[in-house]
């Protein structure tokens, strides 16, 4: 299922596909259907796995030491073969006649995984979709799979030519919604809420959205928050007008205003924290290209350098009852393990601070490989040290970003070759400044001794 960022992929499953596979729309449909969820984020069959065993009910009720064990078979299964999946899912199988769809949810995430320059993501990499193709393959397996993804990563696809076919037979392209979808979509959920919505708000909120799909997820936010407005402040009786939408701040700045309430909420050192998480989970490619990048708790802790209850404390804020800007969602316990996740990247396009945070990472992270790139090409005697001003731009960046190697092993694995030519670089530098200096001390006493001397010479 592919379609632009903000299109309704995910809803289109959802909404759509599942309620079909569970017998909600048609009366002939099977409703024995197990549906796995995963999506690749930085451990892309390390989840899979993980998702397999949320559906064992003999997981589910097993003592530690044993979830443990069935958590090392199971990922030892995905891993050995490329009919890892198909062996891991039968070996789970309770039910002769149930079927199985495997849902990855944000496909694209794996090609920013495949990205890094770890090899190893590499092979896990295509060690994934090779699962995936094979599962679809295996004749004596009822296993399905969907995925959803990006339309701008349709290229990246290509690299894996039995993927590619698969996606050429089956893909599906997710529709602009016509004027009168979008007022359905509006009127339908105000109804299902006994309620009343005037026709100017519904014109004025159509006009808003214009025909740019990846505003659907800014008007589905202030929808919502227009309807607590309303709920909280609006008269008995009265319909949801325009004044309780531009209370809101319009579709223009709801987003931006409750990521605000959020963020005004925490004290200074919270605020910090803030910052850095959000920086971890988001990346941005190209010059307006930003997309997702779920992190372990415990990464962003690692960054941080401090306790994991402390960044806890911070995103709850963010996904508190009625403002759900973070996943997981209000009422699920965070572990370390836990994958932190912004709720959508529309986020980082409406979220005026966040945009500008965004900004600033990618700017660190661009002086950071130029610095690891100059230390490899050091190292190997094709490049020298560096001068100003590039020497004093990475100083600057050091005292600025502060990097630690948690932070740079995310974007570059030699992070302490690359610390390590930078400080060199600085006490050559230094140490050359201070032969100059020394030379001109020199230069200007043996000129102030001639002087003396010449003038001695001339009263003489």
């Amino acid at each position: 299922v592919i379609g632009p960022s903000g299109s309704g992929k995910s809803s289109f499953i959802y909404c759509g596909v599942l309620p079909i596979l569970y017998g909600g729309f048609l009366t002939n449909a099977s409703p024995n259907w197990e549906v796995i969820v995963t999506r690749p984020g930085a451990s892309p069959i390390e989840n899979l796995g993980a998702a397999i065993l949320e559906k064992d009910a003999s997981y589910q009720s097993a003592g530690e030491e044993d979830r443990q064990i069935k958590e090392t078979i199971t990922n030892t299964l995905l891993k050995s073969s490329s009919l890892g999946l198909v062996e891991a899912i039968m070996q789970s199988k309770r039910d002769q006649d149930k079927n199985y769809l495997v849902l990855v949810d944000q496909f694209e995430e794996l090609f920013r995984f495949k990205d890094s320059d770890n090899k190893e993501a590499v092979n896990e990499t295509l060690a994934f979709v090779n699962m995936l193709i094979e599962a679809t393959n295996y004749a004596d397996a009822p296993i399905y799979v969907a995925i959803t993804m990006r339309s701008d990563f349709i290229g990246d696809c290509a690299q894996f030519p039995d993927l590619t076919k698969k996606i050429n037979d089956s893909h599906y392209l997710i529709p602009q919604m016509t004027r009168e979808q979008k007022r359905k979509a509006i009127t339908g959920p105000v109804a299902v809420g006994g309620a009343e919505i005037t026709p100017r708000l519904i014109q004025q909120l159509l006009n808003d959205l214009g025909d740019n799909p990846d505003q659907l997820p800014i008007l589905q936010h202030s929808l919502m928050r227009t309807w607590s407005y309303w709920t909280n402040f609006g008269d008995i009786g009265e319909p949801v007008d325009t004044k309780h939408y531009e209370a809101i701040g319009t579709m223009k700045e709801a987003l931006s205003m409750h990521a605000n309430e959020a963020f005004d909420e925490l004290d200074e050192e919270q605020k910090l924290i803030c910052e850095v998480l959000f920086k971890a989970i988001t990346e941005k490619r190209g010059e307006n290209f930003g997309i997702r990048r779920p992190t372990r708790l415990s990464e962003i802790a690692s960054i941080l350098d401090v306790a994991e209850e402390d960044v806890i404390e911070v995103i709850d804020k963010f996904r508190a009852p009625g403002r759900s800007l973070i996943t997981p969602a209000h009422g699920i316990k965070l572990s370390a393990n836990s994958i932190v996740d912004i709720s959508h990247e529309s986020l980082m396009r409406i979220w005026v601070r966040l945009k500008n945070w965004v900004d600033e990472e990618a700017e660190a992270v661009s002086m950071y490989l130029r610095l690891a790139d100059a230390a490899s090409m050091y190292q190997v005697g094709k490049a020298g040290l560096w001068r100003p001003p590039d020497l004093q731009l990475a100083l600057n960046w050091q005292v600025k970003h502060k990097p630690t190697l948690i932070w740079g092993q995310r974007y570059h694995p030699a992070f302490e070759r690359t610390m390590v030519f930078l400080e060199y670089s600085k006490k050559e530098f230094d140490t050359e400044q201070k032969i100059k200096e020394m030379q001109r001390k020199r230069q200007l006493r043996t000129a102030r001794i001639t002087a003396l001397f010449m003038g001695a010479a001339t009263v003489i």
